[in-house]
């Protein structure tokens, strides 16, 4: 009986070590492919009440990218990264996309050092990025848009110098 108990308690350790292996190569495979500046076509948009205007615009690629990683913050200004999966086949891995920045005050009142909206990786690049709408979102400093697992464990990041300064009218 001594031995059938060691076999259980070692068989659930392998089981519990492979799980996390298979999670860690699920999550350690995601790569940003490319990031700056952008010109996402936008599809539609769905409500997000982790964001400052509480829209998230829906896009379709493929989405053309100008790399930089210093951003002019204007109205229409569009910024991000395209990610993908690798070396996990099909699979589709739920993720939350997370946007860092600097003090946001919205017209509702709220201050947000953040926003955040689900989302998956796949093979197939994908695009996470931010469009300035709101003269309230123009602040200067760091941006970083961060990929993230269910569990909040970060996966990729990429940080961004933007300026928010005087822009051409259109």
């Amino acid at each position: 009986m001594v031995h059938y108990v060691r076999y259980l308690v070692f068989l659930t350790a392998v089981m519990v070590w492979n799980t996390g292996l298979a999670e860690e190569r699920l999550t350690s495979a995601v790569e940003i492919v490319d990031w700056g500046l952008t010109s996402p076509k936008e599809v539609g948009s769905e409500v997000s009440p982790d964001t400052p205007t509480g829209v998230n615009r829906l896009v379709e690629g493929p989405v053309d990218v100008t790399r930089t990683a210093k951003i002019r913050a204007c109205i229409g200004t569009s910024f991000g990264i395209l990610y993908r999966t690798s070396d996990i086949g099909e699979a589709v891995l739920p993720i939350t996309v997370v946007v860092f920045h600097p003090m946001i005050k919205t017209e509702d009142g709220r201050s947000m050092l953040k926003s955040s909206w689900p989302d998956s990786a796949t093979s197939l690049r994908r695009y996470a990025g931010w469009v300035f709408e709101k003269d309230f979102e123009l602040v200067s400093g760091e941006w970083t848009i961060s990929l993230r697992d269910l569990s909040g464990r970060e996966l990729v990041a990429k940080s961004f110098d933007v300026t928010a300064e005087s822009c051409p009218i259109s």
